[in-house]
């Protein structure tokens, strides 16, 4: 499994204009869900909803300034993805307690958790990457954010 089988270059913010860590989550669950029909148009609420009530069992805040918030949606059709940087870095109660900068919003499909589980383990192997985190921080803009993780995940 790739990350660019769901994440694409349009779902990628590079500058989050959230402060808070809610609303971080607002403007992801927003690039998800006016992706189009072809993905499977979805309430951002829904997906909000679903992001906060994942978030109430404990924070997806990895460390190392990255979250994986995530969660499975009923009626979404495939497994999809908003990844946003913040500069500053936000309190997102990290396993590390230090700030989180990059931020990967993954919902999965209600059915098939095997999916889910492979994307989040895909997705934390490559951003376990020290250099991988710092290009993604140094880049310029969301396309070379995105471009950065297509390199890095395209490597065996």
């Amino acid at each position: 499994m790739k990350i660019s089988d769901f994440l694409k270059p349009s779902d990628v913010i590079a500058d989050l204009a959230g402060t808070t860590a809610q609303a971080v989550l607002v403007e992801l669950c927003g690039l998800v869900a006016h992706a189009g029909p072809q993905a499977g148009l979805i309430d951002a609420q829904i997906l909000l909803d679903t992001l906060l009530a994942r978030e109430q069992l404990g924070s997806t805040g990895i460390g190392d300034g990255v979250a994986i918030p995530h969660g499975r949606v009923p009626g979404l059709p495939s497994l999809r993805a908003a990844l946003g940087r913040s500069r500053a870095g936000i309190d997102f109660k990290a396993a590390d307690d230090k700030p989180t900068h990059i931020f990967v919003a993954l919902f999965a499909p209600a059915s098939g958790p095997g999916l889910h589980l492979h994307a989040l383990a895909r997705l934390s192997r490559v951003f376990k990457d020290p250099a991988l985190r710092d290009a993604v921080m140094q880049a310029r803009d969301a396309a070379e954010i995105y471009q950065r993780i297509d390199a890095e995940d395209a490597k065996p």
